[in-house]
């Protein structure tokens, strides 16, 4: 019987399949005359047609009526059904669903949530807290981040060592309402903008083409702020390509302003670590006080949750979200495994080419044809990259089979559209 983990932050959401196959994308839906449309096709133009977008029905996940008539959306629970139903449709619906859900989700929102899934095409095997996910094979009393479109999710979880009668605990949780991925790229487009208007006397957000390139390309430009002190950019307008210069400094600074109840969270408990799942990426690259904290890799909550799934199922008779699982002897085999992973690859092989994973690679798929490109390109079928011995999903475009490796070690591929791209490790002693 198929199983598949469903992880519901709306920053990137995330299914992942026993057999590899992971399909990822936020949480935007356009409301259109023929359908509603989600993820990366909606976020593409919901600048444009604002009238139609919707980016909160996850956080507002209810039955209330939309604000205007719409034909194929009562509320923000049909919008949300939808995206469930193309989820499962492009990993040709799992016949089992565990679902891993952010401690933001109230218990009407997880009523509800169970029975969208119920009346979908799959059925639900069990429902886990994914800050619980994500920190399985955490050591020590640590904090898990998880940055959501709007807001973030903080949880301090405990592991307990008894032997083979161990278990990990979410002992708190703390919700920030005012810090989410928009709330950055929104600080971000607005320092663009009063530059801009400083340099040369023109404001690309005053219009929806303006909003939508800005906003189309702040991640990418983030991305490459992580690694490079400034880069040039260049913005189109009526006056023709304005270039501008960003400067890490400067965004390091702004993302740092929004993050004092965070950082006021974090440092509430001593002696804790800290670690980022993948949807905190920015603020672990770019701001300085967090450079040391652990950054997962994308699937790692979805690998943990099939790593213990006959544990989660021992749990999941009542549908109950999971906040304490006795991990016993199998949480000792996680940690193991990983500790003694005998090598990490280091590239990318296909068509006896090599592509180095110490760098993003950016995968394209056009004319059942697979090219390679240095870099991290949110247009990319694919962009991956090894980070920490962590093989990391950067962008991930919807509408292809994509299946990823379990791990990092060589020997390991990945299948895209058919095409097969091989893990290797390059001794270069």
């Amino acid at each position: 019987m198929s199983l598949a983990v469903l992880e519901l932050n709306d920053q990137a959401l995330l299914i992942h399949t026993e057999q590899g196959q992971c399909i990822s994308e936020p949480g935007f839906a356009q409301l259109t005359s023929k359908g509603i449309e989600t993820g990366e096709v909606a976020r593409s133009i919901a600048w444009r047609s604002p009238q139609a977008s919707f980016n909160q029905y996850w956080r507002q996940l209810n039955q209330l009526p939309l604000p205007s008539s719409q034909r194929w959306a009562r509320h923000n629970a049909d919008i949300a059904f939808a995206q469930i139903e193309h989820l499962l449709s492009a990993v040709d619906a799992p016949e089992k669903l565990i679902l891993s859900v952010p401690g933001s989700f109230s218990d009407e929102q997880m009523s509800l949530l169970t029975g969208l899934v119920d009346a979908s095409s799959s059925q639900l095997h069990a429902v886990i807290d994914s800050a619980l996910a994500a920190g399985l094979d955490c050591q020590n009393q640590t904090w898990i981040v998880e940055l959501q479109l709007h807001q973030t999710v903080v949880s301090l979880i405990q592991p307990q060592n008894k032997g083979d009668q161990g278990s990990i605990d979410i002992l708190q949780q703390e919700l920030i309402p005012d810090l989410g991925i928009m709330t950055i790229y929104n600080s971000v487009a607005r320092h663009i903008s009063n530059s801009l208007v400083t340099d040369y006397r023109y404001d690309p957000l005053h219009n929806s083409e303006g909003e939508q390139a800005i906003y189309d390309q702040i991640p990418t430009w983030l991305s490459t702020l992580a690694v490079k002190p400034d880069i040039t950019i260049s913005i189109n307008s009526p006056k023709g390509e304005l270039p501008l210069i960003l400067h890490k400094n400067e965004i390091e600074e702004l993302i740092e302003s929004r993050l004092s109840n965070l950082t006021e969270i974090l440092e509430s408990a001593e002696k804790t670590d800290v670690v980022f799942t993948h949807s905190g990426a920015i603020i672990s690259r770019l701001a300085s006080r967090f450079a040391a904290a652990r950054l997962l890799s994308a699937n790692q909550g979805c690998q943990n949750c099939f790593s213990v799934q006959q544990k989660i199922a021992l749990e999941s008779e009542q549908l109950h979200r999971i906040r304490s699982l006795k991990t016993g002897l199998l949480l000792d085999e996680m940690t193991i495994n990983k500790t003694h992973q005998s090598s990490c690859a280091t590239h990318l092989l296909h068509n006896n080419q090599a592509w180095s994973l110490t760098t993003a690679v950016s995968l394209y798929i056009k004319n059942d044809q697979l090219s390679f490109k240095i870099g991290a390109d949110k247009d990319a079928t694919l962009a991956v990259i090894i980070k920490d011995s962590e093989f990391c999903v950067l962008y991930q475009q919807p509408g292809n089979k994509v299946s990823l490796p379990k791990n990092s070690q060589p020997g390991g591929s990945i299948v895209i559209a058919g095409h097969q791209v091989n893990l290797i490790e390059v001794n270069h002693g």
